[in-house]
């Protein structure tokens, strides 16, 4: 089911759709879509045009009153529901239905810096390669307090392709052209069910297998909630889940 927030964007091409999945964020959900809602504004303030994609996934009731309440205040918020029980395959239903040419992946109660959207906008107009752009610096709070900085694949002095065999090189953040998504959809991951999780970490593996370049948007945050339960990180880790086969590891492998 999917349902507009508003008429405002009816009929008018879209620059960039903001996606966000949400579940059982609750009264968390809130900040979300507030952070979201000004890096929107920041970008539509440079003359494009965006909108906010609301992925409700099997919500809770009061997840869903939170969402419905910011759609109906909103005239760029669109809604759109499933029952899929699975952030991949929702973040994938949501590609489906949104419209912009350029797409960025969020979760459901983290905060972004208000130049997100639009800085990730004008240096992928730069790129003359496939590209996938992820915030540059990650500011973890609630049950964990650090930062660190990500970077480019590009960076020889730090980046090494081995190590994505233990490492996760960049979050789930990111922002590339919708097709990327549309060509490269996430891989089911529901904690417990085949062994496999990490849903990410392997999109970010086969993106890069498939010729695309991870970088970092300079200057942009991603304030990222670690919460002490319901993290679904920790569920894979406790659930001893593995990343999946990916292709990216056969590149490895032939690498001489």
């Amino acid at each position: 089911m999917s349902r507009d927030g508003g008429c405002q964007n009816s009929g008018m091409a879209i620059d960039i759709s903001a996606l966000i999945t949400l579940h059982r964020e609750g009264c968390l959900a809130q900040p979300t879509l507030r952070s979201l809602q000004h890096s929107a504004d920041h970008a539509r303030a440079q003359g494009l045009k965006v909108e906010i994609l609301v992925v409700l996934d099997k919500a809770d009731a009061e997840t869903r009153r939170v969402a419905q309440t910011f759609a109906e205040r909103h005239t760029d918020v669109r809604l759109h529901e499933v029952q899929v029980g699975d952030l991949s395959l929702a973040r994938n239903a949501g590609v489906a239905e949104a419209r912009g040419r350029l797409l960025g992946t969020h979760d459901g109660d983290d905060l972004y810096s208000s130049n997100w959207l639009l800085a990730s906008a004008q240096l992928l107009a730069t790129q003359r390669q496939p590209t996938v752009l992820h915030p540059e610096l990650m500011v973890c709070f609630d049950q964990c307090q650090m930062y660190f900085w990500q970077f480019d694949q590009t960076d020889e002095q730090r980046y090494r392709p081995h190590t994505a065999l233990m490492v996760n090189y960049w979050n789930a953040c990111s922002f590339a052209e919708r097709r990327t998504y549309l060509e490269h959809p996430y891989q089911v991951a529901r904690v417990g069910e085949a062994g496999f999780g990490f849903e990410d970490w392997h999109w970010n593996c086969e993106t890069t297998a498939a010729g695309f370049v991870h970088r970092v948007t300079p200057r942009t945050i991603r304030f990222e909630r670690r919460k002490a339960a319901g993290s679904l990180n920790s569920a894979h880790a406790a659930a001893k889940a593995l990343i999946r086969p990916s292709r990216f590891f056969e590149t490895l492998e032939a690498a001489p």
